[in-house]
């Protein structure tokens, strides 16, 4: 292979991120500077240096240095929130840049060549907005983006399922911070998206979250004050604690930890053991794997399908290894879902077949042992794709529709276009007169979103159509037209039949930082520490 099309994948996670390639001995996870499979995703500024940590260095420093380390941006791609590092500000995106800035260095530096692209994965649930910041923060880390891919699409092609022929599989993807399931039909090297649903708030932090408040009302009830979450030092301390008796409770049945010199918020210190069943971890944490399952079962009705009709489903993310989540899937599909492959893996392999298919590069058969088996002590192969160029076909994750106007009440209303799951590319059309008589412009505003009114909806752009002569209202003959191709760019159309007149935008989410520079003053990324 030449230096400038290896193919690289990366799954951008909200806790940890993974990158991975297909080298001439077959697929490969790339380990990061520390010899890890998996970096976090975690960035943290050092006042005394004025540099940047990303990965394991900056999660080390979380627990002493909290107000300078950011977690969990993922969650937060694709708004206007702001983070502090050191004496700048930055979006999501452009912490998002850091950590994707050491994956592929760190990358490069282990395959001993520069690298320059890399499809990039995203929850098959984002909206365009969290797609397209995505997107950027791989250009602001000076990568060429080959593909913005789905999550679940990339597991199919990590388990080389593009070579059966009229399957039906489940993707149940539980990240750190999100869920998606997606519905995909595979058929003769064809993988269509037939639907996805999920939660972008929603992932093995909240199962954290739920532990650290368990273990402050135990604190609470033996102590007569509960630890000072408050202070952002014993917050990442207990939280820490929480991440790892969830880790620990996936092989074994119980769980201690030791939190000595804690801080209450009375102002004493206690040493306190954390001592946890797994019995006890999911009952406390019912909730939200409830909540999974509940998003799957009205998803699988608003598809008028059942558990029964899918021949697969496959696990993806860290947090499919609490037991109890297995435990739900596995009762609510009645079939063991499949781990054959570690989930931790899955989606940045399959970026990988993707950035080779994109590439021209053949993708090797099988895989090698450099693929951990979802079961660390199992060394076996796993087969990973039959070495086909399937044809991806994604569907909308959200509704595409316009404000409208009743003219009568003067009441305005969300009025789809393009449904949630329907396959992409897309097109709607629709025919509508202006308000008043003798109007001489027509505004449409754009909205994305699965809820039934405006508001509850997300505004991505707006249309202006017009000057056009003025007429009496029946005289008046317009159309609108709704479109979205294969990479997601919508593109909407507004013509003045009467009048020959037409205006077509390609629309610009609420996210379009595309010329801002960093923190408002720096053109560049800072320097990461090595």
């Amino acid at each position: 292979m030449t230096l400038s099309n290896l193919p690289i994948g990366i799954d951008l996670g909200t806790t940890n991120s993974v990158v991975a390639t297909v080298s001439d001995g077959g697929f490969e996870v790339v380990p990061n500077a520390r010899g890890d499979k998996k970096t976090p995703s975690v960035v943290s500024y050092d006042q005394d240096s004025q540099s940047v940590f990303a990965g394991r260095q900056a999660d080390n420093r979380a627990i002493h240095h909290p107000e300078k380390t950011v977690k969990s941006v993922k969650r937060h791609m694709g708004t206007d929130e702001t983070f502090s590092l050191g004496p700048d500000q930055y979006h999501p995106e452009e912490i998002s840049g850091l950590i994707l800035k050491k994956l592929i260095e760190d990358a490069g530096n282990e395959l001993n060549r520069p690298l320059s692209n890399a499809v990039i994965t995203v929850p098959a649930y984002f909206s365009d907005a969290q797609r397209r910041a995505t997107k950027r923060a791989g250009e602001i880390a000076g990568i060429d983006v080959d593909r913005v891919l789905p999550e679940p699409t990339a597991a199919c092609l990590a388990y080389g399922l593009q070579s059966t022929a009229g399957k039906r599989v489940l993707v149940y993807d539980l990240g750190g911070g999100t869920f998606d399931c997606s519905a995909v039909k595979i058929d003769d090297g064809v993988i269509e998206t037939l639907g996805v649903d999920g939660a972008t708030d929603l992932g093995g932090d909240d199962y954290d979250s739920l532990i650290v408040n368990w273990v402050a009302d135990t604190i609470a009830d033996e102590y007569g004050s509960p630890p000072a979450l408050n202070n952002p030092k014993v917050n990442q301390r207990l939280f820490g604690a929480a991440k790892e008796v969830k880790h620990e409770l996936s092989s074994r049945t119980s769980a201690i930890h030791q939190l000595p010199f804690l801080e209450l918020q009375n102002g004493d210190t206690i040493d306190y053991e954390l001592n946890i069943t797994r019995g006890e971890f999911a009952e406390i944490t019912a909730g939200p794997t409830q909540e999974t399952i509940d998003i799957m079962n009205g998803f699988l009705n608003d598809l008028g399908l059942t558990p029964s009709q899918f021949d697969d489903v496959l696990l993806v993310g860290g947090a499919t290894r609490i037991p109890a989540i297995r435990s739900a899937v596995e009762q609510f599909f009645g079939q063991e879902p499949r781990t054959d492959l570690n989930p931790d893996q899955i989606v940045a392999l399959g970026a990988a077949t993707q950035a080779a298919i994109l590439n021209d590069i053949e993708v090797p058969a099988v895989s090698t042992t450099n693929i951990v088996p979802s079961t660390e002590a199992s060394q076996g192969e796993a087969a990973i794709n039959e070495g086909s160029n399937p044809i991806l076909i994604d569907a909308l994750p959200r509704t595409l529709g316009v404000e409208l106007q009743e003219p009568r009440t003067n009441d305005t209303y969300f009025q789809p276009l393009i449904q949630s799951g329907e396959s992409i590319p897309a097109r709607a059309e629709i025919n509508v007169t202006p308000v008043r008589a003798h109007q001489t412009k027509t505004r449409f505003t754009i909205y994305q979103g699965d809820e039934g009114t405006l508001e509850g909806n997300d505004e991505i752009g707006e249309l202006v159509l017009g000057p056009y002569p003025p007429k009496e209202l029946d005289e008046y003959s317009q159309r609108a037209t709704m479109e979205i191709d294969s990479d997601g760019i919508i593109t909407f159309t507004a013509v003045s039949l009467d009048a020959d007149v037409s205006d077509t935008t390609e629309i610009e989410t609420r996210f379009n930082r595309e010329e801002e520079t960093l923190g408002g003053t720096n053109p560049d990324l800072p320097a990461l520490h090595r």
